[in-house]
């Protein structure tokens, strides 16, 4: 999809250069330029914002997962303090007691 918006953006652009030369006139082919250019910026904008969607759309998902590996650690409770801590500690951080 973006590389179609850059693709129609150049085709664009091209084809009010050869009807901006048709007109014969220089202000036909102002004109017909400036509309051509104009357009042209639009669907490169839009490609370039879409892009930038998609990367953000890709950090978030990579963000998700990353917190669903934190939050569904599994826990084990300290026997001596009773605290709840990740099983992947060799003793609890809170009081030091070794399993």
């Amino acid at each position: 999809m973006i590389i179609l918006l850059y693709i129609i953006g150049i085709i664009g652009l091209i084809i009010s250069i050869v009807i901006g030369i048709g007109t014969g006139s220089f202000w036909g082919f102002i004109i017909s330029l400036s509309g051509g250019f104009a357009s042209s910026i639009i669907l490169f904008a839009l490609a370039s914002i879409l892009d930038n969607q998609q990367t953000i759309l890709s950090a978030l998902a990579s963000q998700e997962e990353k917190q669903r590996k934190f939050i569904n650690k599994e826990k084990t409770t300290c026997p001596r303090c009773d605290r709840e801590y990740d099983v992947d500690f060799t003793s609890c951080p809170y009081c030091g007691h070794r399993d």
